[in-house]
């Protein structure tokens, strides 16, 4: 209703340029999981090697670790790690893991992240120094649209998708995802 300056205008568009971004991966996740309940979403499995995707997952997390003052730990891994998988539905498991875990860790925690090998099985453990999910709450986390702490999460920009998709990506792997937990402990 008022003129504006170049610098109030350019404001304006960098926050609705991120609205938008954020409403586009909403629908996408939407979308994503609409299409894995209708059974149209099928798993493209190839060979890849877990351990450097992991490791790239943790190279595109780290700034934001690093803008929120959390140590980010990437423990080594031996030795090369080959499943057979959908690399974009584990990337964005990963991802989601690792976002989650530095979003509700404060300035001063740490998240951990590691590539296990046990026998047959390989596990992905994401570790971290946050907020803690209370028990009740534990098994809840991967429904859709379930935020332990609404206020918070609508603050980082959360709708309560990221586990959901972390446990059907692992799931359509023949896998199984887990929490451990204990409130104020990460």
């Amino acid at each position: 209703e008022r003129a504006r300056d170049e610098a109030e205008y350019r404001e304006s568009l960098d926050v609705i340029h991120d609205e938008a971004r954020h409403m586009s991966r909403i629908v996408e996740d939407l979308f994503m999981l609409a299409r894995a309940d209708a059974g149209e979403r099928v798993v493209n499995r190839v060979p890849l090697y877990l351990d450097e995707l992991v490791v790239e997952c943790c190279r595109i997390v780290r700034p934001l670790a690093e803008e929120r003052g959390v140590a980010f730990t990437v423990e080594p891994v031996n030795g090369e790690i080959e499943v057979v998988g959908d690399e974009v539905l584990l990337r964005r498991a990963v991802l989601n893991l690792l976002d989650n875990a530095v979003k509700y860790t404060e300035s001063g925690g740490a998240v951990r992240v590691a590539v296990i090998r046990d026998d047959d099985d390989v596990r992905v453990d994401v570790s971290d120094t946050g907020v803690g999910v209370l028990p009740e709450d534990v098994e809840r986390i991967f429904e859709r649209f379930y935020r332990v702490d609404k206020a918070r999460s609508r603050s980082d920009g959360g709708a309560g998708l990221g586990l959901s998709i972390v446990r059907w990506a692992v799931e359509a792997h023949g896998g199984s995802v887990s929490v451990q937990s204990e409130l104020g402990r990460g």
